[in-house]
């Protein structure tokens, strides 16, 4: 696998705080889960963090504060009351707004929060369907005063994994719901066709684009493929292939100094102008014009 030129962090080395943790001796549980308020000392945010990624789920529920937040390549405004959920993999970089910053963060491993789930109820496919690359939640008084009593449990329970497993699903239980529309589960060939994406956008090291190759790790055809695609999300195989390979162009772009015929070469284009011709018709501009544009409004 090729180094990502957006940096991917582990639990043990996530820059988000303006002081570092105490050491800890390491634990199971702390391999699988940390819980702590957003206003410690060393779990306080820095106000402005660059684009990365992480090898866990970040869970934030914001009392009070909040702030701009980048997911991928889209600019999303989080208030006080509120929850965001970004899964692994999901580009983030956040400029926090003025004023205190309360409430709890999570991260927790997908293995945490699946452990004895059959495939169709994990997180994954069950709460973010179609490969969401976050969910985000601003919840009225009462429904966030419950979902901070489920968090305050899940800070207390967080050294006794199953009772902390227990409250982490509690306070997600609903996150189907706060999606528009409701994700609803995805059959597992096509959540296996998300992932494989996904993994190859990662790796850079396998085509991305060629579709057959999918079907065929699949070990269905394309037709089949393209069939469960559309009726699980409304869309071909080949749409679904498009969007996420257009995603992570635009994050490329802005995201990273790569130059263009890097990130052409990242996601297995034969050049910078086959990239540029592909890029042009799937967002409507030129690579180079979509990064002056964002560059400039920085």
């Amino acid at each position: 696998m090729e180094k990502s030129p957006v940096p991917v962090f582990g639990f043990d080395a996530y820059p988000q705080a303006i002081a570092p943790q105490p050491p800890q001796p390491p634990t199971e549980a702390l391999e699988q889960l940390v819980v702590y308020r957003r206003e410690e000392r060393f779990a306080t945010c820095r106000q402005h963090v660059e684009l990365h990624r992480r090898a866990f789920y970040k869970l934030s529920l914001i009392g009070e504060g909040g702030g701009l937040f980048t997911l991928n390549d889209e600019v999303v405004a989080v208030g006080p009351q509120s929850l965001l959920l970004v899964p692994p993999g999901t580009a983030l970089s956040w400029q926090l707004s003025e004023g205190p910053q309360t409430g709890l963060y999570c991260f927790f491993s997908p293995d945490f929060y699946n452990a004895g789930l059959l495939p169709g109820y994990q997180l994954q496919a069950a709460v973010l369907a179609g490969g969401a690359p976050y969910v985000h939640h601003a919840a009225p008084p009462t429904e966030y005063a419950a979902l901070r009593a489920s968090g305050e449990q899940l800070l207390a329970q967080q050294q006794h994994l199953a009772k902390a497993r227990h409250h982490l699903r509690l306070l997600l239980a609903d996150a189907q719901q706060w999606q528009s529309p409701p994700a609803a589960a995805l059959p597992p060939v096509v959540q296996q066709f998300l992932q494989l994406i996904a993994a190859r956008l990662a790796a850079a090291t396998e085509p991305v684009l060629a579709l057959e190759t999918y079907a065929a790790a699949l070990c269905i055809t394309l037709k089949q493929l393209s069939a469960l695609c559309r009726q699980a999300l409304g869309q071909s195989a080949a749409s679904l292939l498009k969007e996420k390979v257009a995603t992570e162009a635009r994050v490329l772009l802005t995201g990273t100094p790569l130059p263009i015929s890097d990130i052409a070469y990242r996601l297995s284009f034969y050049d910078a102008a086959h990239f540029s011709r592909w890029f042009r018709q799937a967002v409507g501009q030129a690579p180079s014009a979509y990064r002056a544009r964002f560059s400039s409004s920085k």
